[in-house]
């Protein structure tokens, strides 16, 4: 949901493009479809998707060639930018915030286009001593990691967890898992354990790397980044597709009710969502040989 104000009336507000993805040969196609992501974006899928979706509307008898934008941008910041009217649409990981954004008037569609998974990652040393049979329960991991915090904070050698803190997908997730056990670090007064780092995923999970400390990050982030950033770090709970598993990540696309290019938006929602198109490259996109995401569930009734 958007955090400001929606002015229907406003005109929209210019959000520079991060990358621009174009396969015809017209180099100076216009931008017809504007995205707000973010780790997607990082990863490579967004191009894969952008790409996918121009040749398979070239195919069509007549069709021009169109250039997709693609806009860098946390889950917050996503919400903000349909309010703005500065994108088409956003990939988001927050269902009740995404309902919300359609009850607001920001968007009018949702889908859900694939599956994302959270892991629980930290120094190859372990100092906190967590398990790493991927047993325990990501709540339990969460009690022995802030017990160990405690007992270190005043330490030579405190262990310390690293949060990205900016309202993103991961601060939110994290956050709910903080508060599960009953914690709030980031309240007054402030936790010394608790490390907040403002910065896109790939960033902040290389401070995470460099400084030896414990982290929430996305499976699809961590198999992007430079192998010394996972060479010094260690998986310690990674989630499944199961819809109550609470390290599941789903991802939606939310078109935006005042989109510039509704019809284009709605169009690649439509591919994104079908078996052949979207779904595909969901299911089989590769990063150093490791298939980053699940396909959506199936989707119910006609």
């Amino acid at each position: 949901m958007a955090s400001i104000f929606p002015k229907p009336n406003h005109p929209p507000h210019y959000i520079e493009a991060t990358e621009v993805y174009r396969v015809a040969p017209n180099a100076d196609s216009q931008v017809k479809l504007r995205i707000a992501s973010g780790g997607a974006g990082q990863s490579g899928l967004i191009r894969a998707f952008a790409e996918g979706f121009i040749k398979d509307h070239m195919k069509k008898p007549g069709a021009a060639p169109f250039a997709v934008a693609w806009m860098a941008s946390d889950t917050t910041m996503s919400f903000n930018s349909l309010a703005l009217k500065g994108v088409d649409m956003s990939i988001t990981y927050h269902p009740i915030a995404e309902k919300t954004a359609i009850q607001q008037g920001i968007a009018d569609r949702r889908e859900y286009i694939w599956r994302d998974h959270w892991m629980l990652v930290g120094p190859a040393s372990n100092p906190a001593n967590l398990s790493t049979t991927g047993s325990d329960s990501i709540h339990d991991l969460f009690i022995q990691l802030f017990r160990a915090c405690i007992e270190t904070q005043n330490s030579k050698s405190p262990i310390r967890f690293l949060s990205r803190y900016d309202k993103s997908a991961a601060n939110i997730k994290e956050s709910s898992l903080w508060t599960a056990i009953g914690q709030t670090p980031w309240s007054y007064p402030h936790s010394s354990w608790y490390h907040t780092c403002v910065d896109f995923p790939f960033r902040a999970l290389e401070v995470t790397a460099l400084l030896g400390e414990y982290s929430l990050v996305d499976k699809g982030t961590w198999w992007s980044v430079e192998p010394w950033i996972r060479e010094k770090l260690t998986i310690f709970k990674l989630g499944g597709d199961e819809e109550d598993d609470p390290l599941l990540n789903p991802a939606h696309a939310l078109v935006s009710k005042e989109a510039d290019n509704k019809e284009m938006a709605n169009a690649f929602v439509n591919w994104l969502i079908s078996e052949d198109g979207g779904q595909e490259i969901a299911r089989t996109f590769t990063k150093n040989g490791v298939i980053l995401y699940s396909r959506a569930p199936p989707r119910k009734g006609p």
